[in-house]
């Protein structure tokens, strides 16, 4: 089995020290089967320009430093402190069909009451 997680810290150098717990082989690259994507500090609110491009409102980003992690056959227990549980289909998605139905799943069975889980009826 496989399994997508996601992760917030203070900031990158949390992320990286947190990161620097999975094996690593001499050089220093990740010696394992699990797939890190370092999100960095995410965009809640996108910036607005004018018609000439000049922006109007900078973006506003997240105030925690995101890292999504692709989990081959079991998940890290020592990440469980860092773990979020954004909406399903948000920024950033990967992996397989299958650890995608496992975190909608997993997400569901945590937040049973969400708009996710629960979508209104279409409207005729």
């Amino acid at each position: 089995m496989r399994y997508t997680r996601k992760y917030e810290f203070v900031d990158e150098a949390a992320a990286d020290a947190q990161i620097a717990t999975l094996p690593h082989d001499d050089e220093g690259n990740l010696d394992c089967k699990h797939v890190v994507s370092k999100l960095g500090y995410v965009t809640i609110t996108p910036a607005t320009y004018d018609e000439d491009g000049n922006e109007l409102e900078a973006a506003v980003l997240s105030e925690k430093y995101c890292v999504d992690i692709f989990w081959y056959q079991q998940i890290d227990d020592t990440w469980e402190p860092f773990i979020v549980w954004p909406a399903p289909m948000g920024i950033h998605l990967y992996g397989s069909s299958s650890s995608i139905r496992e975190y909608e799943t997993t997400y569901c069975q945590l937040y049973p009451d969400s708009v996710y889980c629960n979508p209104p009826e279409p409207e005729e």
